[in-house]
């Protein structure tokens, strides 16, 4: 049985969504990848930025109160494998883990009027096999398993606004591999929002934005993703984070999307019982200025910040788009501060697609992505942290246990390419990909050189999705002369029942 699962997975894996056209439901590649392909084709909406997930996928429809719907979603089963070591990313519900593992999603849609419900719970098995950890990982042996309720919510859509209680993963920014305060890389957790389903327009451009009110939690079960995956449980602990992203596309340049996404979070009982008014208590990153020497006394205090600023621009005369997302994890003391020290806990993404058409269906796609997240030389004159640590929130930038931003490490620096061939719903491309791991302050630089493999097809009802990539991991766990290979696939399988 060991062998026969192995021998299924070993060259397969995930990189694609489901092509629903009036249900919003997940965060996957390929379909945003399709839509966001689309708009640099000139075949989409331009005023859509994608770096916000909330209106990425939603069709917006007139509300009808003469006719509910009800509506299966397609069926999504998951599998993943790692021979040797954790690997991969930007995978929701999923663990760090060495071995087999999978993930079954159901669902379905339910609408009348303004009101909109989706129940899409999430299984995840993992075998969660023992691994060499001199430095590195959990010397946990135990399976793991938890139902989590994954891609859920229940809302009121009128006319742009939505709002309501939701528990799907969420994407901010306009990275592609990785995005700095908000991704699919951990499984989604329960908020409140308020935002656009589509854009505002105004008479300065359109707006998009998202603001949410979060609860954060922690388990025993698996290491933390912000502590090189060795375990660091703080008890049922949890944390409430605010957040927001709100982008601007100005109406004198065309294609320019302008954007800023700023978090917040600290340990609920103690924040939600402290004596404060509605504001300060429940949004508090409305109101909290951008430099500390406007308010010192956030230091005491038992909360951690991260803000980014991002933009992106979209070229559909070349078929082309560039974008940055710039972040920092910690207060500048004023603005001189934060010209004087700009690399100061700090991190960026950096990414270019071009795409190449050959017919209305048929085309190149080509990308190549930075995401850098260890610290730059300025810790020599002031320490900062690896980014997603700061000193008073010991859980970190974590849902359970799994970073929420960018999921290639703690400390990690990115680099992507990828030259991918789509024909409809037919994909075949390639990637390559190097990550330094967390490496300041390192006798012996641990760092990974990947190849991969992406095809995607459709067979009727079903669309398989695969991915497959072979990793040397050169002094693997910091330790010189250790130079294992590991391989990472998944494969997807999703069954849309119309």
């Amino acid at each position: 049985m060991k062998c026969s699962y192995r021998f299924v997975l070993i060259g397969c894996s995930i990189f694609f969504l489901n092509n629903l056209q009036s249900q919003s439901y997940t965060l996957e590649s390929i379909n945003q990848n399709q839509l966001r392909n689309q708009q640099l084709l000139g075949n989409h909406d331009s005023t859509v930025s994608f770096s916000n997930q909330f209106n990425t996928i939603i069709a917006v429809g007139k509300s009808n109160w003469k006719k509910s719907s009800f509506t299966l979603l397609p069926f999504v089963f998951t599998q993943q494998l790692n021979t040797h070591h954790p690997f991969g990313w930007n995978d929701g519900a999923m663990i760090q883990a060495k071995g087999y593992q999978v993930l079954a999603r159901p669902g379905v849609n339910m609408q009348y009027g303004i009101f909109e419900v989706q129940l899409a719970p999430e299984l995840v098995f993992a075998s969660n096999g023992n691994y060499a950890t001199p430095q590195y990982g959990n010397h946990n042996n135990n399976s793991y398993s938890k139902i989590f309720p994954g891609q859920s919510f229940v809302k009121a859509n009128y006319g742009a606004i939505s709002l309501g209680v939701s528990t799907q993963n969420l994407w901010w920014g306009p990275g592609i591999h990785s995005s700095l305060l908000m991704s699919n890389n951990a499984p989604g957790f329960l908020h409140a929002f308020i935002g656009t389903r589509k854009p505002i327009k105004t008479p300065i451009g359109n707006i998009e934005f998202n603001l949410i009110g979060a609860r954060l939690t922690s388990t025993s079960s698996i290491g933390f993703e912000n502590n090189h995956l060795q375990p660091r449980y703080n008890g049922n602990i949890w944390r409430y984070l605010n957040s927001y992203v709100i982008s601007w596309q100005p109406k004198w340049i065309k294609g320019l999307f302008l954007g800023m996404t700023r978090s917040l979070q600290q340990y609920g009982e103690e924040s939600l019982n402290r004596p404060a008014g509605f504001i300060s208590k429940y949004l508090p990153i409305i109101g909290l200025p951008l430099e500390k020497a406007n308010y010192f006394g956030d230091d005491t205090l038992r909360r951690d910040q991260l803000a980014s600023f991002f933009l992106r621009w979209v070229l559909p005369k070349a078929n082309a788009e560039f974008y940055v997302e710039y972040g920092k994890n910690d207060y500048g003391v004023n603005f001189r501060d934060y010209i004087n020290g700009p690399t100061h806990s700090s991190a960026y993404t950096a990414g270019f697609r071009k795409l190449i058409p050959k017919s209305a269906e048929k085309y190149i796609q080509l990308e190549t992505e930075i995401t850098q997240m260890s610290q730059s030389p300025d810790y020599l004159v002031r320490d900062a942290g690896n980014w997603y640590v700061h000193g008073q929130i010991g859980q970190g930038y974590t849902h359970e246990n799994q970073i929420m931003g960018a999921g290639a490490g703690f400390g990690a620096n990115l680099q992507t390419f990828s030259a991918t061939w789509v024909n409809g719903n037919l994909r075949n491309g390639f990637l390559i990909q190097r990550i330094e791991r967390d490496p300041e302050n390192r006798v012996n630089k641990w760092t990974d050189f990947s190849i991969g493999w992406i095809p995607q097809w459709r067979y009727k009802n079903m669309i398989l999705g695969a991915k497959v990539q072979l990793i040397r991991s050169n002094n693997y766990s910091w330790e010189k002369g250790n130079n294992p290979f590991n391989l990472h696939s998944r494969l997807m399988i999703q069954y849309n029942f119309k």
